[in-house]
């Protein structure tokens, strides 16, 4: 315990050097100069009732992430930040859990945006199934290690991301995501969309040709409306376009479509997300090289997208609100998943707190 204290206040030590000599190197350059200290914690309770259902185990993923991050804006588009990203679960015997390095560059004004280096994932703005990414893993993953390209304006948004989650090394596979989210609105209350997805899944520096190609592409059509309620339909359809080099068994083509439903006021909510086709994650309980199937290190999905009865439903009943200018974000879903055999329950809590206080204003010459 006392030796990784001190290696984390050696790594803390070097990165605030880093920071000033950032600062110092870029205050010659711009008239507009500020400073902040930004700060996301993230509560998260996810608890899933899966026993018998052969999608995973019944557990309990209950923890919290702090991310403070100095960040340098000069002329009002451009920021460096630079921090880290810590993550702590409940009951663990570690002192740390995971402990990450945050650096980026972003560019942002009115309409593009651009982000390079290890950010959090929040700084997205693309809308992804969770056929792309459950939320159990979104509260494990919290950065991007890459690139993200981004547009918006009144009527709809487009991104194009490079996430590089895994170095050929000893220790683990090369592994990269390619990711593409747009979608504009249309005739007052509609809208049209995309997602894509295309993860590269490598090898490691012990063993070769195992390599595994994983595509998903996800167009939708939405209608979004309030009478009384506020309400949110969506159509989409999901087409994969997998293959395993190792086993040599050619490209698997499952796919599906799913209707999304929501109905929400003063918060509370109620959803429904109903699936049916095929098992899009058939190489789920394949096995590499290493002796380990690939799981939840090859699909980032919701495992009930596994489903071998081609069908899957889930019903969420909650409260869901933002708070101080949007700087709090508190949810809490009750979640019944079925399918079609049995039903399981999940239960979710989350709480975001996000605040940016600003340390230094060159225009006033102090700090705030």
């Amino acid at each position: 315990m006392t030796d990784l204290c001190v290696r984390m206040c050696a790594m803390v030590r070097k990165i605030l050097i880093s920071v000033v000599a950032l600062l110092l190197s870029f205050s010659a350059l711009a008239q507009s100069e500020k400073l902040y200290l930004d700060t996301d914690f993230n509560f998260d309770f996810d608890n899933t009732e899966y026993s018998g259902s052969g999608f995973g185990p019944s557990e309990t993923l209950f923890g919290v992430s702090l991310a403070p991050v100095l960040r340098y804006e000069w002329s009002e588009k451009h920021s460096l930040g630079v921090g880290v990203n810590m993550q702590k679960w409940f009951g663990s015997v570690r002192f740390l859990d995971d402990i990450d390095f945050v650096a980026y560059y972003q560019y942002k004004d009115e309409k593009y945006g651009a982000l390079a280096g290890l950010f959090r994932r929040d700084k997205l703005m693309g809308r992804y199934s969770e056929a792309f990414f459950s939320n159990a893993w979104l509260a494990k993953n919290r950065l991007v290690q890459g690139l993200a390209l981004q547009y918006h304006d009144k009527v709809g948004f487009a991104e194009l991301v490079a996430d590089w989650n895994g170095m050929y090394s000893m220790e683990c596979r090369e592994q990269f995501r390619i990711l593409f989210s747009g979608e504009g609105r249309f005739a007052k209350v509609m809208y049209a969309g995309a997602a894509f997805e295309m993860q590269h899944y490598a090898n490691r520096a012990d063993f070769h040709y195992n390599v595994v190609d994983n595509l998903v592409v996800n167009p939708y059509l939405g209608v979004a409306f309030n009478a009384f309620f506020d309400f949110d339909i969506r159509l989409g359809y999901l087409q994969t376009l997998q293959r395993d080099r190792l086993t040599g068994g050619g490209w698997q083509t499952p796919y599906g479509t799913e209707l999304f439903f929501r109905m929400s006021r003063w918060g509370v909510f109620i959803s429904n997300n109903f699936y049916i086709g095929d098992d899009l994650l058939p190489l789920y309980d394949s096995m590499g090289k290493e002796g380990t199937i690939y799981g939840a290190d090859l699909y980032a999905a919701d495992p009930f997208y596994r489903t071998e009865s081609a069908y899957y439903n889930r019903t969420g009943i909650g409260y869901e609100q933002n708070f101080w200018k949007e700087r709090i974000k508190v949810k809490a879903e009750f979640v019944l998943k079925t399918d079609g055999e049995r039903m399981y329950n999940q239960q979710i809590i989350s709480l975001g707190v996000n605040i940016a206080p600003k340390l230094y204003d060159k225009t006033t010459k102090r700090t705030k």
